[in-house]
């Protein structure tokens, strides 16, 4: 078998490379911390994080990878852009760059979806000294352009700016984004292989599971659909959130790390969503995960990163 590159040796991704390990793979882990606990689990392990384009660089050119191997991650949104750029340095296939970044940046994320008449909240760009409230009886959020809730993420419902950092980091690259608050139904769309999971979000550690979202559904998976093949992001799995009203559909963000709602399902349904999440990315197993239709049950997810998973059943849909 090949060698695969993961990136992010921590416990969250312990399954996924357990997973890669059991299917043959000669598994090469990296990860910032030295004593990272996937480190006993893989052939070969790097102190190097998913940030350090040249650590990873140098990573790849010991372990000699071509286009033969694969690059493979079950950590933060972020790491996609370590994996995508030392893809490109072995000519491994994975997903471009330019689409990384499109995904990475709120900038270029809400213009690609313009682009596609797809909704978004009203969004304002602003360097960190500049930021102007625009009505100071509305409520609004400010995000960095690289970051991810809750990190540089605030509410602003008073007009007050509060501080923001000084230095630019991987998370606040050069812009600030001020949106407006959007009120509405929270939902989570998984897309994967042609099927579209969808989880009504109760708040961030609950969920339930949904078939539809309700009037104009259709039209959000077809207009998301052609985006993800625009961005050709058709052999991922890809999870966008949206806030439905009675007004109209918006987006406010996209994700390429591992679905925590979905992985929690499957796990309630006793089926082994890590080894099905590496068999989809690694051997092009597009059944390996199951459809909606198998795996939907009306049931509320509760989890944290620091509690045990619950789950509520009802019997009705």
């Amino acid at each position: 078998m090949p060698k695969v590159l993961i990136l992010g040796c921590n416990h969250t991704q312990l399954p996924y490379i357990r997973a890669a390990a059991a299917l043959g793979f000669e598994v090469v882990g990296t990860d910032y911390n030295v004593n990272a606990p996937g480190k006993a689990c893989v052939d070969r392990f790097y102190p190097v994080s998913y940030l350090d384009s040249a650590g990873l660089k140098d990573v790849a050119a010991r372990e000699k990878l071509t286009s033969a191997d694969f690059i493979f991650t079950a950590s933060s949104h972020l790491a996609y852009e370590g994996a995508a750029r030392t893809a490109s340095f072995s000519n491994i296939p994975f997903m471009d760059l330019r689409t990384v970044d499109i995904c990475l940046n709120k900038i270029e994320f809400y213009k690609a979806l313009q682009n596609y008449n797809i909704q978004v909240p009203p969004t304002f760009v602003f360097g960190a000294n500049e930021i102007e409230i625009p009505d100071t009886n509305k409520i609004y959020f400010l995000k960095s352009d690289y970051g991810k809730s809750p990190q540089y993420c605030y509410r602003i419902s008073n007009g007050e700016i509060p501080d923001l950092p000084l230095n630019f980091d991987d998370f606040y690259r050069k812009f600030f984004l001020l949106q407006e608050e959007i009120r509405g139904t929270h939902f989570r769309l998984n897309f994967y292989s042609g099927h579209v999971a969808t989880f009504l979000k109760i708040n961030d550690s609950e969920a339930l599971p949904m078939r539809v979202i309700g009037p104009g559904y259709a039209e959000v998976v077809t207009k998301l659909g052609r985006l993800i093949n625009g961005l050709k992001l058709n052999h991922f799995l890809v999870k966008f959130d949206l806030i439905v009203n009675e007004d109209d559909w918006y987006v406010i963000d996209i994700g390429l790390d591992p679905p925590m709602r979905l992985r929690l399902l499957c796990e309630y349904a006793g089926f082994d969503f890590p080894t099905a999440y590496v068999k989809y990315y690694l051997l092009g197993d597009t059944k390996a995960i199951p459809g909606w239709a198998d795996l939907y049950q009306p049931t509320i997810i509760q989890s944290s990163p620091e509690s045990e998973i619950q789950y509520t059943s009802f019997d009705v849909e």
